[in-house]
């Protein structure tokens, strides 16, 4: 009886366990802008310096043109082997003008964003003759035997 509540212990400890270790963890990346940030860009004309001050160094510089900045921010949900679900995500856009003073900016949000389905990769594959396991393994034969 003593054994059978030890085991009835163990279990419901080690069940609990699994439990507990499957908890949700929210996640966050990027660079974080609150809505007082948001004002002193739209009360002043800020440089690139006091806008790194402010804000941090951006996320991404574009690549066309060094006079525009993005500021992203991104919050997911993961929870053991699900699938992560991004629960918010806001891109903050400054572009300065030829003084280096901001010109304007924009926030993007998840309603601003597309979605965009990509096709299986075997139908985005050129179009060459896809080996089977079995063709691909005795094929390194072959080739083996055209070396020598």
């Amino acid at each position: 009886m003593k054994n059978k509540k030890i085991s009835i212990f163990v279990i419901i400890t080690f069940f609990l366990s699994i439990l507990i270790s499957c908890q949700p963890r929210i996640t966050k990346h990027g660079n974080f802008f609150n809505q007082k940030n948001i004002k002193l860009i739209k009360k002043t004309k800020l440089n690139k310096s006091e806008v790194i001050a402010i804000f941090g160094e951006p996320t991404v510089k574009s690549t066309f043109s060094n006079n525009v900045w993005y500021y992203i921010t991104l919050i997911q949900h993961e929870k053991a082997y699900f699938e992560v679900k991004n629960l918010k995500n806001k891109v903050l856009i400054i572009t300065f003008d030829e003084n280096q003073l901001v010109k304007k900016y924009k926030i993007l949000t998840e309603e601003d964003s597309l979605e965009i389905n990509l096709s299986n990769p075997k139908e985005a594959s050129n179009n060459q003759n896809e080996l089977s396991l079995l063709q691909e393994f005795f094929s390194m034969f072959t080739r083996k035997l055209d070396i020598q």
